[in-house]
């Protein structure tokens, strides 16, 4: 019986934290917001068989999401998967019980950052029929519609910040469970 990882897919090499970024040009702003990153000097789209962080703009951005998780959650590792793309993966603690642990991954799509990056709950499963998900082990982190003031804003928004977004939906998620009141607004 296959577990909650719906692909199948697993890390085959997981990259580490070991390529800190040290340089100032680490404290720079990662684009001007609203932006697309291909409308800015430089930085260019992948091409052919290039992935996104293989453009001058992509390296340095990976670096920038390196500092992010490692300054925010230095527990969760960057990895590749069979198929080239980059996700970061690590556990978070609930914060209503200190035994229950849960497995999450952070997948960055072949158009990031023009696209978010997408979180999958791997362990453990989740129940059926709950509210606030995109489909089965993904949870629903934020309204495309409220724009980048309250959702992805390509320009700052790192897997840091969705890792902290999936702890918050946790934090709801166990609040659900034990109410049957999904806390915050709804929509």
């Amino acid at each position: 019986m296959a577990g909650p990882l719906l692909d199948n897919r697993r890390p085959t090499a997981c990259l580490g934290r070991r390529d800190r970024v040290t340089s100032a040009d680490s404290q720079t702003r990662l684009y001007v917001s609203g932006q697309p990153p291909a409308a800015l000097p430089g930085t260019g789209k992948a091409s052919g068989n290039q992935r996104w962080w293989e453009t001058d703009y992509g390296a340095w951005r990976r670096e920038a999401e390196r500092e992010a998780m490692a300054r925010h959650f230095p527990a969760f590792n960057l990895c590749e998967m069979l198929d080239g793309t980059l996700c970061w993966v690590g556990w978070l603690r609930s914060g209503l019980d200190a035994e229950r642990r849960y497995l999450i991954r952070v997948t960055y799509p072949d158009d990031f950052p023009d696209h978010p990056p997408a979180v999958v709950i791997e362990s453990p499963e989740l129940p059926g029929g709950m509210p606030h998900v995109l489909g089965p082990q993904r949870p629903c982190l934020f309204q495309p519609s409220h724009g980048p003031r309250n959702g992805y804003d390509p320009g700052k928004t790192t897997a840091a910040t969705f890792v902290a977004w999936t702890a918050l939906w946790i934090h709801a998620f166990e609040t659900w469970q034990a109410t049957g009141h999904w806390p915050g607004r709804s929509e």
